[in-house]
């Protein structure tokens, strides 16, 4: 398989711009709730930094083996190259919102999936979350296998059991959330993205994506 920077690249071509202000108003219209501008965020699996460049935080830190990850980060983002099971042990029980996007499909095993969550929870401060959005196989059936670097097919409750498992006990699961790409009819003008949020759940169409929040 070409490298992880390679698929990416090409996978991504001419709509960073695009992507960046989709995920400005996102953060703008909903992430945001859910952390404090005083707060650590770390995002695992950052990419081209389009989360975590835009959201509020005291300190925010891009995890990701694509060495990429460096060129697109802001100067506020601390970027650690590496897998989620190398981060440093000095950021354990020091991160307040632990966020990872379309990242645990790209895994190599269910076993590694967990590895990771655990990893995720190790990280956190007492009262800290785990954001995880996520592509549903149970809303996309087979248009999940689009992607070459998918391996691992996820649904709601298998997320859900995996925190509870890893010892979440408070888990919120939004199972109609986001289309699963951007390549989807996705309203990308900042009022239709404000809108469509602001809609009731069972009535945003085009969904793909589920959200996860575990509470420490």
């Amino acid at each position: 398989m070409n490298s992880v920077g390679e698929i990416y690249r090409k996978r991504f071509e001419g709509k960073l711009d695009e992507r960046d202000r989709v995920w400005r108003d996102l953060c703008r219209n909903y992430f945001q709730r859910l952390i404090l501008p005083s707060e650590t965020v770390m995002d695992i699996g950052a990419g081209y930094c389009e989360f975590i460049n835009n959201i509020a935080a005291k300190q925010k830190i891009a995890v990701d083996v694509n060495p990429d990850t460096q060129k697109f980060a802001g100067r506020d983002v601390l970027v650690i190259c590496a897998a989620p099971q190398d981060i440093p042990a000095k950021f354990k029980n020091n991160v307040d919102v632990v966020f990872m996007s379309n990242f645990l499909e790209h895994l190599s095993s269910k076993d590694e999936v967990m590895e990771v969550l655990r990893v995720s929870k190790s990280l956190l401060k007492r009262g800290g979350r785990l954001i995880i959005l996520q592509p549903n196989i149970d809303l996309v059936k087979e248009k999940y296998w689009d992607f070459i670097d998918h391996r691992i097919a996820l649904n709601g409750k298998s997320v859900v059991e995996a925190l509870k498992v890893i010892g979440f006990e408070r888990v919120k699961f939004v199972k109609r959330f986001l289309p699963m790409t951007m390549e989807s009819p996705f309203p990308k003008h900042p009022l239709l993205i404000k809108l469509y949020l602001a809609l009731p759940p069972s009535f945003r169409p085009f969904v793909g994506q589920s959200l996860f929040v575990g509470h420490d």
